[in-house]
C-alpha cells in the first residue's frame, strides 16, 4: 500500500514527461488489470473517465431516418401518379361546368313587344344527362304571343336524356311588358340527373332585356301653382303604346295630404280609375278635380301610376308600367279678398232677417308683379236675400245672374293693380222676413286678372273664395192684460183691490230655438197670484220680484201662450192714470241653426185691458 501511495504521489504530468524524454520510450508502470480479483483501483481525484460509445444506438438512428426517407419518396411517387391519373383520366366525372347554356335574343324591346329567344344547351360531360328540364321564368304581366289575354309566368320543357356531346336548341316567344327604362331579367334553369347518382344538378343562367318604351303611358296637365281652397283640376291622358290590345288597364292616383277629391270624370274604384281595354294607339282621358289645403309656399307632389289590374273583378293595381309625377305649389291668392258683412269679417257671420245689410270687399294684389284688367265679382245666392234690394256703390249689379262686378269699367284703379295695391267695393241688400228653414246668404268671390312678367305659370290668374252668412230666426213676443172676472172694480179705484190676468205669447218664425224663456219684473205694489194656465212653467223670485216663464224648445213656426194672475190696490198717487202691472217683458233663446242667442222684447203691461170685450179708454184709468 505504501508503494502504491508512492506511485500515486507522482503526478500524471511527471509520468508523461518521463515517457517523453526517456531514451527507452514510455515507461511502463506495473498496474493490476481492471477487474483483477481481490484488487480495487481508485482513479486519481481529477482524472476524467472517457464516455463509453455504444455502437448499437447509432445504428438505430440511421435505421429510422432511412425509413422516413423511404416513406416520403413513396408518398411523392403516389401523388404524382394520382395527379397524372386525374389529369389524363378525370374527364370521366360529371360537372355543371361542362354544361353550357347559350341565350340569343334582343337586348332592347318596347314594352308589350313579342320577345323571341333561342336557347342552346350543350352537354360536354363524358356521360349522358338524364331527366333534363329547361325552365324560364318570365316577369309579372308576361302574356302568351298567341293569346295576349293569357298570363305566361314561365316556360317549362322536359328534354329527357341528353347524350354526351349532344346539343339541343329551343325557340321561345313571349309578350313582355315593363316600364320605360326598366331592365327585366329572365332566369333560366337547366336541371338534370345521372344514371350513377340520385342527385339533381342545376345549371343556371339569366338574360337581361332593357325596356325602351312602356306599353302604357300617362301624361298630366295641371297648374303648377294653386291657391289653398281653390278648385284644382288634373287632366290625365292614358295612351297605349303596345302592338296588341291591353285589358284591365287602370290608373291609380296617389294624392298628398290636404287634397280632397270633389269630382272625377271616371268613378274611383278601390282607389283607381278603371280604364278597361285599350286598343293599340288608343287614348283615354280622365279629369280629377279637388281642393288642396296648406300653407303658403308649400309644395305637394301627386303621383299617377298606370298599369293593369289583378283581374276584371279586382281593380287593384297588379303591374305598374309608368308613374308620372306632378308638383303643385300652394301660393297665396294672387288677389287677396276679404269680405265683411256689417263690418264682420268672421267666417261665421250671422245677420238679422227683414233688415238692410252692408257688404264691403277689400282686395289687394299680393304678387310681386302688376296685375292688369283686374276684376272682382261677387255672386250672391240664398233663400234669405231680397234680390230686388241689391245696390252697388262703385260696381255693377247684374240681375240676370245675381252678380256684383267691380272692374275697370266701374273703378279705374282696377285697370292696373301694382304690387301691394289695394281697393274696396261696396254694396247693400236686404234680407227677407224670417219664415224659412235654415235661411242663408252665400257670397262667392272671384278675382281675376293678367299677371305681368312671370313665366312657367298661367298668365291669367284667378283666385276665389266663398262665405256664407246665416240668418237668425225672428221671435215675436206679445203681452196683454185683461180683467180677472169677479175680482175688484173696473175701472180700478183707489184703496180697492182689482185682479188682472196677463197673457204672454211667443211665436218662432224661423229656425228651431232651444231653451226659450220670458221674464219680467213686477212692480212692488203688484202682488203675484200663483194661478197660471197654458204651456210651459212659471217661477217667481220674491226678492227681485222677477217672474220667469219657461217656454221650452220652439220648433220652426211654433208658438206658445200662457197666462198668470196679479192683483193691485191703487194708491191715491196713482189716481188719474193707467198703472203698469209689469216691467218690459223679454224673451231669450238659442237659435240651433245660426248658433247664436236670439231675443225679443215688448212694452210693459198696464191696467189698460184692451183685449176685454167692450173695453173703453176710461176702463184703465184709476178712479
Amino acid at each position: 500500500m505504501q508503494s502504491r501511495s508512492g506511485e500515486d504521489s507522482i503526478s500524471s504530468l511527471e509520468r508523461a514527461r518521463e515517457a517523453l524524454y526517456s531514451p527507452k520510450g514510455a515507461a511502463t508502470h506495473g498496474r493490476t488489470p481492471l477487474g483483477a480479483a481481490g484488487e480495487q483501483t481508485l482513479p486519481h481525484a481529477w482524472e476524467e473517465k472517457p464516455l463509453p460509445i455504444t455502437m448499437h444506438r447509432g445504428e438505430r438512428h440511421v435505421r429510422l431516418a432511412g425509413i422516413f426517407l423511404s416513406v416520403a419518396i413513396i408518398f411523392f411517387i403516389a401523388s404524382l401518379v394520382a395527379a397524372g391519373y386525374f389529369f389524363y383520366f378525370g374527364n370521366n366525372s360529371v360537372s355543371t361546368d361542362k354544361v353550357s347554356i347559350d341565350i340569343q335574343g334582343p337586348t332592347t324591346i318596347a314594352g308589350g313587344d313579342t320577345v323571341p329567344l333561342s336557347l342552346t344547351i350543350t352537354n360536354r360531360n363524358p356521360v349522358a344527362l338524364e331527366n333534363a328540364t329547361i325552365e324560364v321564368d318570365f316577369p309579372d304581366g308576361t302574356r302568351r304571343p298567341g293569346d295576349v289575354l293569357t298570363p305566361y309566368p314561365r316556360y317549362v320543357e322536359q328534354l329527357g336524356t341528353l347524350a354526351s356531346g349532344a346539343t339541343v336548341t329551343r325557340s321561345i316567344k313571349a309578350v313582355v311588358f315593363g316600364g320605360a327604362g326598366q331592365t327585366v331579367t329572365l332566369p333560366v334553369i337547366f336541371s338534370y340527373g345521372t344514371a350513377s347518382s340520385n342527385a339533381v344538378f342545376e345549371k343556371r343562367a339569366s338574360y337581361g332585356i332593357a325596356i325602351s318604351s312602356t306599353p302604357l303611358s300617362v301624361s298630366v296637365d295641371a297648374l303648377t301653382e294653386t291657391v289653398a281652397g281653390d278648385p284644382l283640376t288634373f287632366t290625365l291622358t292614358v295612351r297605349s303604346n303596345a302592338a296588341v290590345p291591353l285589358d284591365d288597364v287602370v290608373l291609380a292616383p296617389s294624392s298628398p295630404f290636404g287634397f280632397s277629391v270633389t269630382s272625377s270624370s271616371v268613378p274611383l274604384q278601390n282607389g283607381t280609375f278603371v280604364i278597361g281595354t285599350l286598343a293599340p294607339g288608343a287614348t283615354k282621358q280622365v279629369t280629377l278635380t279637388g281642393v288642396l289645403t296648406g300653407q303658403n309656399n308649400e309644395q305637394r307632389v301627386f303621383h299617377f301610376t298606370v298599369g293593369t289590374a289583378k283581374s276584371s273583378q279586382d281593380s287593384t293595381l297588379a303591374v305598374e308600367y309608368m308613374t308620372q309625377d306632378a308638383t303643385v305649389t300652394i301660393a297665396a291668392p294672387f288677389i287677396s279678398t276679404k269680405l265683411a258683412i256689417n263690418g264682420d269679417t268672421s267666417d261665421q257671420a250671422v245677420i238679422a232677417p227683414g233688415s238692410t245689410q252692408s257688404v264691403t270687399v277689400a282686395f289687394t294684389n299680393t304678387l310681386s308683379t302688376p296685375v292688369t284688367n283686374a276684376a272682382i265679382s261677387i255672386a250672391v245666392s240664398g233663400s234669405a236675400i231680397d234680390y230686388g234690394s241689391i245696390r252697388a256703390q262703385n260696381g255693377f249689379y247684374n240681375s240676370v245672374n245675381h252678380t256684383i262686378v267691380f272692374s275697370k269699367d266701374t273703378d279705374s284703379s282696377l285697370a292696373t293693380l301694382s304690387p301691394g295695391e289695394s281697393g274696396l267695393g261696396t254694396f247693400t241688400f236686404s234680407t227677407v222676413p224670417a219664415g224659412g228653414a235654415s235661411p242663408t246668404v252665400t257670397f262667392s268671390v272671384t278675382a281675376t286678372g293678367t299677371r305681368v312678367g312671370e313665366s312657367n305659370v298661367p298668365e291669367q290668374v284667378t283666385a276665389s273664395s266663398a262665405k256664407t252668412a246665416k240668418v237668425a230666426t225672428a221671435i215675436a213676443l206679445s203681452a196683454a192684460s185683461s180683467h180677472t172676472s169677479g175680482i175688484g172694480p173696473i175701472p180700478p179705484k183707489v184703496g180697492m183691490t182689482t185682479g188682472y190676468s196677463i197673457a204672454w205669447s211667443v211665436a218662432n218664425r224661423g229656425s228651431a230655438v232651444a231653451g226659450g224663456t220670458v221674464k219680467a219684473v213686477l212692480p212692488n205694489y203688484v202682488t203675484y197670484v200663483d194661478k197660471t194656465s197654458g204651456s210651459g212653467s212659471f217661477s217667481y223670485d220674491e226678492t227681485s220680484h222677477t217672474l220667469t216663464w219657461t217656454t221650452g224648445d220652439l220648433a220652426q213656426g211654433a208658438s206658445a201662450r200662457s197666462t198668470f194672475q196679479v192683483t193691485i190696490t191703487p194708491s191715491s198717487s196713482q189716481k188719474g192714470g193707467a198703472v203698469p202691472l209689469t216691467g218690459p217683458s223679454t224673451f231669450s233663446g238659442y237659435d240651433r241653426f245660426a248658433g247664436v242667442q236670439v231675443s225679443a222684447s215688448t212694452d210693459p203691461v198696464t191696467t189698460e185691458t184692451k183685449t176685454d170685450p167692450g173695453y173703453k179708454i176710461t176702463d184703465g184709468i184709476v178712479q
